[in-house]
Order: structure tokens, then C-alpha cells, then sequence
């Protein structure tokens, strides 16, 4: 397929090819104005000069993220397996050390937090082949672990109180991720009835809607990059408990189980 403006690029199926050509014109020249490839300012494709990574727009209001990569060109990259659900790419590098501030970089790790889609490709026959959508579920020290599909915005709303509790970017944004996990949020919901944990509402019996919201009861202080999120991590909670547990944890600095305590007997 030939690319005439940035947003073709999100209307490709997975297996189609794009010429090195078209790409590079396409990422070179979205920027110019006078160039049949200009979409405006909000579609300019930026660029590292390795031409690895390209994002579309800038932060916060990115349109998305485009990987072009060679699986095994670094030691991280590649697939896990042969279902080409999970993919490692490697963070860009200067002299051996990672920044997390350079842009090429940043667009990866907040990611999870703005949840724009993250287009890979792959080098195949002097082209580049369209893998499809992915999101970042894992932050790594030297690379990120992309997932095919979008994470669930589960929280979005309540848990932008976290942001006070934030320890660093990464810190930050694996805790977003556990919270947005898909996977791990669906194991915690199918197998616990939709109640919340503090007031016993259900919502659904109340309103005539199923919902519920999923908190995390680990204090982020305690949260590394490194942590595997578990079921048991996670409690179901009505919109109103859940803003009110953060509030504690604000401005009493408590833990969960306490709080929980504590509203119980209100």
C-alpha cells in the first residue's frame, strides 16, 4: 500500500507492505508544509535519526507511535513466541545508557498512560510489514514488552489521584498499567461477585448498569517496574469508595486494609 498522508497509516491490515520509500518520504516530509504528504501540525511525524521509531503529533496528544524494526538487529528485540502476540522492543540508546526523557523513549513509557496504539513493523523483502496495534504492558530497564490489542482504560477516571503518589515516570506508569491490565482486572471480575468491597452496593441492582472499578491495594511507594500484578493485588470498588480509600491514602497516609477498616464502621 502507498502512503499518501500520516493517516493512512492507521487504516493498513495486518500483512500489508510499505516501500522504504514511501515510508521515508512519508516521515520526512510530513512536516513540510508545501508537501503533498502535510496533514497539519497534529499529524508531523517526528523522528530519531536511527528512523527506528517515529510518533505522530506530540505529547500528550499523540496520534500514535510507529515501530519499524529487525527482530534480533538488538539483543531484547524480537517475538516470545510464534502466536506474534508479544513483541520486546529495545529503548534507544546513547553510548550504552537509556534516557527515559529522550522523546523516542518517553513516547513508549507514557504510552499506557494516554493509550494512543502503537504500530509495528517488521523488515520483510526490502519493505516494511504491517504487524498490527499493540500496547506497552511491561517497562523494562532496556526495553518494553508490547502486547497485540489495546489495554482497557478500566479507571481512567479514578485513579488520576495516583498521580500524587508518583515516585518517577516509570514508577508511575507500570502502576497505570497494572491497573489497566485487561487480563489480570477480567480474572479479578469473573471470579468475585460486583460488589464493592466496602459498602456491599451493587451497583447494578441500584442503577440497572454492571459496573465496578478495580483498585490497587499496594502502596505505590512499595511498586518497582520489576512487579508482577496479581488478582489478589486487586479490590472491586464502587465509584464513591474508591475515590474516598484515595483520599485516606492522600491525606492519612494509610493503607488499604486500614482504610477499609476505617470506612466500615462509618
Amino acid at each position: 500500500m502507498e502512503l499518501r498522508k500520516p493517516q493512512d497509516i492507521f487504516s493498513l491490515s495486518i500483512g500489508e507492505m510499505v516501500t522504504k520509500r514511501n515510508f521515508f518520504d512519508l516521515i520526512q516530509f510530513s512536516k513540510v508544509i508545501s508537501s503533498p504528504y502535510w496533514a497539519g501540525a497534529d499529524f508531523a511525524i517526528g523522528n530519531t535519526p536511527q528512523q527506528g521509531i517515529n510518533w505522530i503529533g506530540n505529547l500528550p496528544m499523540v496520534k500514535g507511535v510507529i515501530i519499524k524494526t529487525r527482530p534480533g538487529s538488538y539483543k531484547e528485540d524480537g517475538w516470545t513466541d510464534n502466536t506474534k502476540t508479544i513483541y520486546h522492543y529495545s529503548f534507544k540508546a546513547r553510548n550504552g545508557k537509556v534516557s527515559y526523557k529522550e522523546k523516542a523513549n518517553e513516547v513508549l513509557i507514557k504510552q499506557p498512560q494516554h493509550l494512543y496504539p502503537v504500530l509495528l513493523f517488521t523488515e520483510s523483502k526490502g519493505a516494511w510489514q504491517f504487524e498490527g496495534e499493540f500496547s506497552v504492558s511491561e517497562i523494562e530497564d532496556s526495553y518494553v514488552v508490547l502486547n497485540r490489542g489495546a489495554i482497557t482504560n478500566v479507571v481512567a477516571d479514578s485513579i488520576q489521584d495516583e498521580a500524587q503518589y508518583k515516585e518517577g515516570e516509570r514508577r508511575y506508569v507500570t502502576h497505570l498499567m497494572a491497573e489497566r491490565s485487561k487480563e489480570v482486572v477480567s480474572v479479578v471480575k469473573n471470579t468475585n461477585s460486583w460488589l464493592c468491597e466496602i459498602c456491599k452496593i451493587d451497583f447494578k441492582g441500584k442503577y440497572g448498569v454492571k459496573y465496578i472499578e478495580a483498585h490497587h491495594k499496594i502502596p505505590i511507594s512499595t511498586y518497582s517496574s520489576q512487579y508482577i500484578i496479581k488478582p489478589q493485588d486487586l479490590a472491586l470498588l464502587c465509584p464513591n469508595c474508591h475515590k474516598a480509600v484515595h483520599i485516606y491514602m492522600k491525606l492519612k497516609n494509610l493503607e488499604y486494609d486500614e482504610i477499609v477498616t476505617l470506612l466500615s464502621k462509618e
